[in-house]
């Protein structure tokens, strides 16, 4: 099981857990919140087939997983014994700032042994104090916001770089409507279209001399030139405030050659960079082609 990643999201209650775990779920992360100690058995069974689509996973182990410390630290020696790479992302604040977050908020504290809420806070620290010591990582997030916490996950190093943006590239046909979950949108039906050329009109982008025809004329390298270029200088700015998904649709008439000619090449091009995740979809693929093309 060394090829699965598993991140452990613990620490006080009102410290941002739950800011943590969303960010991972952004990272295409498979997360659970609350995750008990004692399931641990039952979830990774690496002789249970489903386990092959949890490469990424991150969960919230805190005072509510457990009834005694030494749980938690059964399931590190579990995981440890499995090959499992595990990082423990401790989250902490001062007292007075948990205090004045769940005053502000008026929830109920998770560890409610005592009507005190400072008392509270008090005795969750101490319960936590020998899994604050095992953390991979540990944030102090008493001066920083949601968005700031989200920057400290990014720059501290936990042994690799996390990808801080997946950008989906999608190719689509005009004619079958425009997708609806798009961030960008682009119009490549100015290019010359391979459908009128009949030794073309047949095969798709995937498709080596469908892809030369597409790509050999002037203004379509100049488009894709000052395409990549502008995304080169978007994505950055984007991931600097907070934004961890780009869907970008480039569309052509059918959605069968010019467009997918280009969200190739440009999946192509960006998956290059270690901090992308990058994906690649045809919507017009089932009408065209075979699926697994």
């Amino acid at each position: 099981m060394k090829e699965f990643e598993l991140i452990i999201i613990t620490g006080m209650s009102g410290a941002g857990k739950t800011t943590a775990l969303r960010y991972f779920e952004d990272l295409d992360y498979f997360t659970i919140d609350n995750f008990p100690c004692y399931l641990i058995n039952n979830f990774l069974d690496p002789n249970v087939k489903k386990m092959e689509r949890l490469k990424k996973m991150a969960f919230v182990m805190d005072t509510r997983s457990f009834e005694e410390p030494e749980e938690f630290d059964a399931v590190v020696e579990k995981l440890n014994s499995m090959g499992l790479k595990c990082k423990i992302i401790f989250l902490d604040a001062r007292d007075d700032i948990l205090l004045n977050r769940f005053n502000l908020t008026r929830r109920k504290h998770p560890f409610s042994k005592t009507s005190s809420l400072i008392k509270n806070i008090e005795e969750e620290r101490k319960t936590l104090q020998g899994i604050r010591e095992k953390a991979s990582v540990i944030i102090d997030t008493s001066t920083v916001g949601e968005k700031g916490l989200v920057e400290r996950i990014k720059e501290i190093s936990l042994g690799e770089k996390f990808k801080e943006m997946t950008v989906s590239f999608v190719s689509f046909g005009f004619k079958y409507g425009i997708p609806i979950d798009l961030d960008m949108m682009f119009d490549v039906r100015f290019l010359p279209n391979p459908y009128y050329l009949e030794n073309l009109r047949e095969k798709n982008g995937f498709d080596k001399d469908v892809q030369e025809y597409v790509l050999r004329f002037e203004e379509s390298m100049e488009f894709y030139k000052k395409l990549e270029d502008m995304l080169d200088f978007l994505i950055p700015k984007f991931i600097k405030e907070g934004k961890s998904r780009l869907a970008i649709g480039i569309g052509c008439s059918g959605g069968k050659h010019r467009s997918v000619t280009f969200v190739n090449k440009l999946s192509d091009s960006f998956s290059k960079y270690k901090n992308l995740y990058v994906t690649a979809t045809h919507r017009e693929q089932g009408r065209y082609w075979d699926i697994e093309k």
